[in-house]
């Protein structure tokens, strides 16, 4: 019996059965985290759904800001041009099912050594704070799918307040558990870079913020295909791009023994 956690699918469906081939997965034995990301940009992302949701039995997700897309176009139909692989998922007969199941999905997801998100932690945030947050968005979402949807998109605020407006507060959750990679050195969220740490000067990744408040579990991520496989002390990526030619990548939770297809 083992865990897995994997990074960003991206709709790669081939990729995901060679993996789970590789990794022996036996679905009544062991059990699958993903990191986010489930669809978009690989080619087969309804199949992705289709076997996720036939799998929730030894599945879990956290939303990406991807799958938000795709539920923003499905509940928002006129507001933004679908690319060819939502519309496939949007034109398939079991797509209801499907959409109502992945915004039931939440944003963070704790086990007894290990936090997963999809791009991370805002640093100013403890784990509590970050759960009540995640789960303010998550009731939000699911009670109103096309209000909540309608007033995500954006990149304002950056910087976390508590008296954020009720908008505000919504958006910066979303924004910092599914977009987050760089902050500035007072904490505000910098969207405008997503290459790899090593290419900026004044601004840091989130993880690396020096007044980050201590998380007591190691956080495993995505998100961030330009960061690639990455860890330290508190913190994992792993996205590692299979989506853009590389590598699609699961973690063994038991002893972090890496699977690559």
């Amino acid at each position: 019996m083992a865990d897995y956690v994997i990074g960003d699918v991206q709709g790669c469906f081939d990729a995901l059965m060679e993996l789970l081939e590789q990794i022996e997965f036996d679905p009544f034995e062991d059990h699958l985290y993903f990191c986010g990301d489930l669809v978009n940009r690989g080619g087969k992302s309804l199949e992705v759904l289709r076997w996720v949701y036939a799998h929730q039995f030894c599945s879990d997700v956290v939303l990406g800001n991807h799958d938000l897309s795709l539920l923003a176009r499905y509940h928002l139909p006129g507001k933004a041009s679908c690319n060819s692989e939502q519309l496939k998922v949007f034109e398939a007969a079991d797509a209801p099912i499907l959409m109502d199941w992945l915004i039931s999905q939440p944003l963070i997801i704790e086990l007894q050594r290990f936090v997963i998100v999809h791009a991370g932690i805002y640093p100013l945030w403890s784990l509590q704070e970050a759960h009540n947050h995640a789960e303010k968005a998550s009731a939000k979402i699911q009670k109103n799918p096309q209000k909540f949807l309608k007033l995500m998109f954006g990149s304002k605020p950056t910087q976390w307040r508590k008296d954020l407006d009720k908008v505000d507060h919504m958006r910066f959750t979303i924004n910092a558990f599914t977009r987050m990679r760089f902050v500035t050195p007072k904490g505000r969220l910098n969207f405008r870079s997503n290459g790899h740490p090593d290419t900026t000067k004044r601004i840091q990744p989130w993880f690396d913020f020096n007044k980050r408040v201590s998380i007591p579990k190691h956080i495993l991520f995505g998100h961030w295909s330009a960061l690639g496989y990455f860890s330290n002390a508190d913190c994992t990526c792993l996205d590692t791009g299979k989506v853009w030619g590389r590598e699609l990548t699961a973690m063994r939770l038991q002893d972090g023994h890496l699977f690559q297809i």
